[in-house]
């Protein structure tokens, strides 16, 4: 088995297991965790992401310090940075 990063429809990044021959084994995030709490895309997807790139994929790490404030702060300021840009938009009509 060779560890890769998977890549899904919604563009959601997974560490995972593959034997090669088209068979992947999810190792984290877990898969539709994000969904569960019925947020909106795509700030459901970059959130995951963030995840991924954190290597938050279970409880233990999740619950260790500030990581999951820190992958929210992280998944909310690219979605400030777009507020800004429309802001910055808007008032140059």
């Amino acid at each position: 088995m060779e560890r890769i990063i998977h890549l899904d429809e919604k563009g959601r990044k997974y560490s995972a297991l593959s034997n090669g021959e088209g068979m992947v084994i999810i190792i984290g995030p877990p898969d539709e965790m994000v969904d569960s709490l019925n947020l909106p895309e795509p700030f459901a997807t970059k959130l995951h992401n963030v995840l991924f790139e954190r290597g938050i994929f279970d409880y233990k790490t999740a619950s260790r310090g500030q990581a999951l404030v820190g992958a929210l702060q992280e998944a909310l300021l690219v979605d400030a940075q777009k507020l800004l840009e429309a802001y910055l938009r808007f008032e140059s009509r």
